[in-house]
């Protein structure tokens, strides 16, 4: 185990996720929308968190909601000086939500995540029961967000959503990521999840 508090808080993080998707995925944890899965991930997270607090004075704190720069991060976490902002998506295929604007909303998290200047750790996880998102070719105004498996968004490319100026909606400003973006999905039982970080 690396004794550098960076390296093991992503470690903690990584491992709670992976934790926790797994407990999903086998039905062992029933996840119903975006904040029963931000509740049961901090619940996994400060156990992990306090098991790897090691160094005598170390403490590892945990908020939710947290507000920065005028907007919420989902999940804050901090082991000793080290801090950490997460992110979280979840689509749910029962919910009948609108996949493109889901899929630009995954982007923009992404997006204000890299601007998160005051975290030495971002990371950024997508859950869905919904193959739409990583297997299906979308089309249309979708494709010009698309996260199906395998897309790769470059570094200072301009993301134009199909719809920008057409629809009146909030959504529509162009997107640009500051490094490499790729969608890698992991699948097990039906359900997805991507991560960044």
């Amino acid at each position: 185990m690396d004794i550098e508090p960076k390296q093991r808080l992503s470690h903690i993080i990584n491992q709670a996720w992976l934790i926790l998707f797994n407990r999903i995925a086998y039905g062992k944890q029933l996840i119903n929308k975006e904040a029963s899965l931000q509740l049961q991930l901090a619940r996994i997270l400060q156990d992990l968190g306090n098991v790897y607090c090691i160094l005598p004075t170390e403490r590892f704190e945990l908020e939710l909601e947290t507000s920065y720069n005028s907007k919420n991060v989902d999940i804050t976490c901090e082991l000793g000086k080290v801090k950490a902002a997460i992110e979280l998506k979840f689509f749910k295929k029962a919910s009948n939500r609108a996949k493109d604007t889901d899929m630009y909303d995954a982007l923009i998290d992404i997006q204000r995540l890299e601007s998160f200047d005051d975290f030495e750790i971002k990371k950024f996880f997508c859950l869905t029961d919904n193959k739409y998102y990583s297997e299906y070719t979308q089309k249309g105004m979708a494709s010009s967000v698309t996260l199906k498996n395998g897309t790769i968004y470059g570094a200072n490319q301009e993301i134009i959503p199909g719809w920008q100026g057409k629809w009146k909606v909030n959504r529509d400003k162009s997107i640009k990521f500051k490094t490499e973006v790729i969608c890698n999905w992991v699948s097990v039982n039906g359900w997805y999840y991507w991560q960044i970080g």
